[in-house]
């Protein structure tokens, strides 16, 4: 039998503030509960840990986001999927709002609409 780790549930929300959030226990709890994203979640002044690579979906909004060290690239903390209709492994978020929250060993992927946005979005060098 596999051991499991005895952590404090997250919860299903759907409003967190000022909470510590590990991404990877965030989407197992979800998918316990038989959903495939985060959806119609809000996120106030939380810091959200990885190791994780989030997907935002339609309708995910970032608002005075700090996302992590970079190296003073933003770009450090993209990926872009390589296939053409699938991304495998990441936590994926859909109607989701976080505002104020900052993010630790998080990175980004999705269309590259998406990944072009948040690049421009980001004002000054990320560090």
């Amino acid at each position: 039998m596999a051991e499991t780790f005895d952590l404090a549930a997250i919860g299903p929300g759907p409003v967190y503030r000022k909470t510590n959030i590990w991404l990877p226990q965030l989407i197992a709890e979800g998918i316990r509960r038989g959903e495939r994203f985060v959806e119609g979640r809000t996120f106030e002044d939380c810091h959200l840990e990885g190791p994780a690579v989030m997907c935002p979906l339609d309708g995910v909004h970032f608002e005075r986001c700090d996302f992590g060290p970079s190296d003073g690239d933003i770009r450090n903390l993209m990926l872009a999927p390589l296939g053409p209709k699938k991304i495998t492994g990441v936590v994926t978020f859909r109607n989701c709002t976080f505002r104020g929250c900052t993010f630790f060993a998080v990175g980004f992927t999705g269309s590259p609409q998406f990944l072009q946005s948040m690049h421009d979005g980001v004002r000054g060098p990320a560090t």
